[in-house]
């Protein structure tokens, strides 16, 4: 085909000519670029949320407190991630996408850094809620600007890379803890500390481009017709000629102001709902899988040396889960693998819960981990798919936030239920929880006439 550095026809840019401009780009060195950024983001926003379960013991001693304490600092943690992640999806929409992510990374960087210095743990609880509404603002800003920047084929795949290689941020964070805890009185405060660091990350957000596609639903189409031809020459030096764009099947709207109401009326109130039982129903689950399956082994009758064994093998499936996710996660379309992962992923939930056989039960484990890690870019794509630029990081800020308000309250929750119904009722919950997100997938999800295709119209 013929090629061209920008669309040749004299016709108005609008957002879906824009995205098809976007979407017919080879992975070029921008993309590589924008890539990079978004994993430093993701290894300290998905790092820095182990923080206080690495320090929890040194905690009680060093600052005088019980577990209690503890638990408030990361409950604490959870609630600043909900507040943080509806104060990005205000501002992502109104003042910019990279705007949201380099004060959102500031703030996760500066404030971790202060909880290093707390005194006490008022202090400490007062500073993760802060560290948190950092975290959120960098979630949702990294998913929307990743989102509406990489093309459609290779959308899936940015994120899982994202995911993937952000979990080494946990790993690396265990291994310091590792090191410098046992040191003394202060050990745990370098583990905080570490946080300052993504501050080096900030200056490579502030030169990133703004997202075109947000530029145009501002009204702004000079600035994104110049971000469009930047990127556009920038590819083709690298990569050659480019094919020309498509013309987009569906027009998309004209630049607009839509009220946050719209979210929960219309064609957007299904996939508002479907995406908030999904995060609620997935949050829940990360929660029993990452934090209680050392427990529920222990419940089991193994001793705790024997359930941090398997807990160490088991865990490696999220690994694997998150790495196989590069490969497929364009390959699938969203919502039929998402209904696939997550409905095996209840069934290896069940048979942790009943399986007597050591084997076996390690396999189940596994299983649940490796779907969960895999269903996690297509559950972060599908989100920033469903809803339309002018909406996009509110809609995709209300359905996060609502699964950061069950990390507030299940632990709670499993424990009560832990305490008095036993392990085979978690495991039934769990089952339940990933079946719903099959369902609501199936019943409210969008029919799609492409793998990655983006709603423009509310």
């Amino acid at each position: 085909m013929s090629s061209s550095l920008e669309s040749s026809e004299p016709r108005t840019l609008t957002i879906g000519r824009a995205g098809a401009r976007l979407d017919r780009l080879p992975t070029g060195p921008f993309h590589r670029r924008v890539l990079l950024v978004a994993v430093v983001a993701f290894v300290f926003e998905i790092g820095d949320q182990t923080a206080t379960g690495l320090v929890a013991a040194s905690l009680t001693t060093h600052l005088n407190t019980s577990l209690t304490g503890v638990a408030f600092a990361v409950s604490a943690m959870y609630l600043g991630l909900l507040v943080g992640s509806l104060i990005a999806g205000q501002l992502g929409d109104r003042y910019g996408r990279r705007s949201t992510l380099v004060w959102g990374m500031a703030a996760m960087a500066v404030f971790s850094a202060l909880a290093a210095c707390s005194p006490n743990i008022t202090v400490l609880v007062l500073l993760r809620f802060l560290t948190g509404i950092g975290l959120g603002a960098t979630y949702i800003g990294i998913v929307v600007y990743l989102s509406e920047l990489f093309p459609a084929r290779r959308r899936g795949l940015s994120l899982a890379v994202g995911v993937a290689v952000g979990t080494v941020g946990s790993v690396l964070l265990t291994v310091v803890a590792r090191a410098v805890v046992p040191l003394g009185d202060h050990g745990w405060r370098i583990v905080y500390l570490v946080g300052i660091l993504g501050l080096l990350a900030v200056p490579a957000c502030r030169k990133l481009p703004e997202s075109p596609r947000w530029l145009l639903a501002r009204g702004r189409a000079d600035q994104a017709e110049a971000v469009l031809t930047r990127i556009e020459e920038e590819t083709a030096a690298k990569r050659g000629a480019l094919p020309e764009p498509e013309e987009p099947t569906v027009p998309a709207a004209e630049p607009r102001s839509l009220p946050f109401s719209r979210l929960f009326r219309g064609s957007l109130l299904r996939s508002t709902v479907m995406l908030m039982i999904v995060w609620i129903c997935y949050s829940a689950v990360q929660q029993v899988t990452s934090t209680w399956t050392p427990t529920i082994l222990v419940f089991r009758g193994f001793t705790q040396a024997e359930a941090l064994s398997f807990t160490s093998l088991i865990v490696l499936g999220s690994l694997a889960g998150s790495i196989v996710a590069i490969f497929i996660a364009d390959r699938l379309p969203r919502r039929a693998g998402l209904v696939a992962f997550t409905l095996i992923a209840a069934v290896a939930a069940l048979c942790f819960g009943y399986a007597t056989n050591i084997a076996l039960l390690i396999t189940a484990g596994f299983a649940i981990f490796f779907f969960a890690g895999g269903a996690s870019p297509l559950i972060n794509a599908y989100m920033a798919e469903e809803f339309p630029t002018d909406l996009r990081a509110r809609g995709s800020s209300v359905a996060f936030s609502t699964g950061r308000l069950t990390n507030v309250l299940a632990p709670f929750t499993i424990a009560a239920v832990l305490a008095s119904l036993g392990y085979q009722a978690i495991a039934i919950g769990t089952f339940a929880a990933w079946a719903l997100i099959a369902v609501a997938a199936l019943v409210l999800g969008r029919r799609r006439s492409r793998t990655a295709d983006m709603v423009e119209s509310a």
